[in-house]
């Protein structure tokens, strides 16, 4: 007997009212309804959780796919595997962006100038229409190479192509300056989390005073002429090629300094942790510090070099037949010299300090020689 034949008994039994009866029977008919809503809203919740599963595995399958671009694909591909099997086994959104966490762990000694090797770049062209005569670029993250033209000044900026801060307006990076201001061209980019590469071309015969500084990058400057020459480098190596000024300052924390050609007055080379060298240099005075070794070419118009090294040698090569005076010295090395040299050895020890003295026996002005080493050998050549 079912539910209905129970309850019509009871109605003839006297047992419940007909109005009770009624109400009996629409509950019973009414109870598959509920029952098979609440099975559509299970269903439903299911679907809704699945459906959010598989969105967040899309989501993240389209960042690893993009971040790949611009990372190690090895460790990647590694994260990737990882993060997958954990994200198929977890149902909230907090625990998916944990494992956007442990991605980013998995690659993050992959280097900016790895990532920026990749992948297509944001690149912009600026022309510079007013008059300056001096230039200052202070550049974060990037590199900078000053080159010739005779026509207008040019700058020419690519940027890591995950940049996406563009002022629509100015269609410029917003993060970066270029403008002239109180007679001056001023380049500045201050983002350290994108990298910023910077070209100028520039007429020599316009300018009076350059000054470049920043940090992580290398600085080039090619056929230049100025009368003040600042490089000012936290980390990177700089090169100047055929670079003439009447006083210039090169200095970088950690990276190579390599002169090529050109003429300077007063010259001033500084390298923290790095080598030093020059070809054919054409300078008055110069003065060179560094931690690690120095090569250095001297010509007919220098009068005075002041060279100083801590853990590295020196070698110094001065024209045939100019006279000399001054010392060499180092503390644990060797000092060698050619054999017509007129030098006195003050203090020669097979360890220990070393001081050799250049004696000048003419009449004619000689080329002032200061160098010395703690850590390596003084080497001076004729040519």
């Amino acid at each position: 007997m079912d539910n209905k034949d129970r309850i019509l008994k009871m109605l003839e039994e006297g047992k419940i009212t007909s109005e009770e009866a009624v109400r009996l029977l629409d509950a019973i008919e009414s109870k598959p309804d509920r029952e098979q809503t609440a099975q559509n809203e299970g269903s439903s919740q299911e679907h809704t959780r699945n459906t959010t599963e598989e969105d967040s595995k899309d989501v993240f399958q389209q960042f690893m796919n993009e971040f790949q671009r611009y990372v190690n694909t090895d460790k990647a591909n590694q994260a990737f595997s990882q993060v997958k099997s954990r994200l198929e086994g977890q149902k909230q959104t907090a625990q998916v962006y944990k494992t956007f966490e442990k991605a980013f762990d998995n690659v993050k000694n992959s280097t900016i100038d790895s990532m920026f090797t990749q992948g297509s770049k944001n690149r912009l062209i600026e022309t510079i229409e007013d008059s300056y005569s001096n230039i200052s670029v202070d550049i974060t993250n990037g590199n900078v190479k000053v080159v010739p033209t005779d026509r207008v000044t040019t700058a020419k900026f690519e940027v890591t192509p995950f940049y996406r801060k563009l002022d629509k307006q100015r269609n410029y990076f917003q993060d970066i300056i270029c403008e002239v201001k109180n007679d001056e061209l001023i380049i500045v980019s201050d983002i350290r989390t994108a990298r910023v590469n910077v070209e100028l071309q520039v007429n020599p015969s316009i300018v009076n005073r350059l000054i470049v500084s920043g940090s992580n990058g290398n600085v080039s400057i090619e056929g230049q002429e100025f009368n003040d020459l600042t490089v000012d480098l936290l980390n990177g190596s700089i090169n100047l090629d055929e670079t003439a000024s009447s006083s210039a300052f090169i200095r970088t924390s950690r990276g190579n300094v390599n002169v090529k050609g050109g003429a300077h007055g007063a010259l001033e080379l500084i390298s923290m942790v790095g080598t030093i060298n020059t070809e054919t240099l054409n300078a008055k005075d110069v003065t060179v510090s560094s931690n690690g070794s120095v090569n250095i070419s001297l010509n007919e118009r220098t009068e005075s070099a002041t060279i100083n090294a801590n853990m590295g040698s020196i070698n110094i090569n001065v024209p045939h037949g100019r006279a000399l005076e001054g010392r060499l010295s180092t503390v644990v090395g060797q000092i060698n010299y050619p054999p017509d040299l007129d030098a006195r050895f003050m203090k020669a020890q097979d360890i220990g300090f070393k001081e050799l003295m250049l004696v000048n026996d003419t009449d004619e002005k000689a080329l002032l020689l200061e160098v010395g080493t703690k850590f390596g050998s003084v080497t001076l050549h004729r040519s």
